[in-house]
């Protein structure tokens, strides 16, 4: 047997075992990671829903909306899942919405690649604290270099970007402004 048949026996047999033995793994892991995944998930609708102590999920044909539930049983809120990209790449958030759909509650980063220290501060509360009660019945807009100048809190719609990480700011803002513009013509038209 000729030494390049070697190799290539050799080959085919570490790409087959490392192949079988990666698949073994995913196998053995991925449900953990889902159950990961969908806990991290309940976790933060109740950080973007800060009244809720329960929640139902809403299917508005493909897309999942979750409803906020208070100890009464009064709806207090909708949260959205919501992606988009960033500097870096996919940034997937939630959104937490005031039940009239009128105002943010919050906003929590589920998935981000985002610089450190530059666009990775999205994750901060000092840029997630500015979209608290954040009026969203218009588009939200970005403020770059000065502080925003607000009237009065019920017409707030400006908010700060982070200084060195404007694209990942602006990123943030129009993942909230397409998502809550989808959802709410979709309960629109589900009336």
């Amino acid at each position: 047997m000729s030494d390049s048949l070697k190799m290539i026996l050799v080959l085919t047999l570490v790409g087959l075992l490392s192949g079988g033995f990666l698949t073994v793994v995913y196998q053995k892991t991925a449900p953990e990671i889902e159950r990961q995944a969908q806990e991290s998930l309940r976790r933060a609708i109740f950080v973007v829903l800060p009244e809720a102590v329960d929640y139902q999920e809403l299917r508005l044909g493909e897309e999942v909306i979750y409803q906020g539930i208070d100890k009464q049983g009064r709806k207090v809120g909708i949260a959205l899942l919501a992606e988009g990209s960033g500097f870096q790449g996919e940034i997937k958030i939630i959104v937490g919405l005031k039940q009239d759909l009128g105002k943010m509650q919050y906003f929590e980063v589920l998935e981000s690649v985002e610089t450190p220290g530059l666009g990775g501060r999205i994750t901060e509360d000092d840029f997630k604290e500015q979209f608290k009660g954040l009026s969203v019945k218009e588009k939200i807009k970005l403020l770059k270099g000065a502080k925003p100048k607000h009237v009065a809190p019920v017409s707030r719609t400006t908010v700060q970007a982070i200084t060195g990480a404007t694209i990942s700011s602006k990123a943030i803002v129009e993942i909230i402004n397409q998502r809550v513009a989808t959802v709410k013509q979709l309960l629109r038209e589900q009336e």
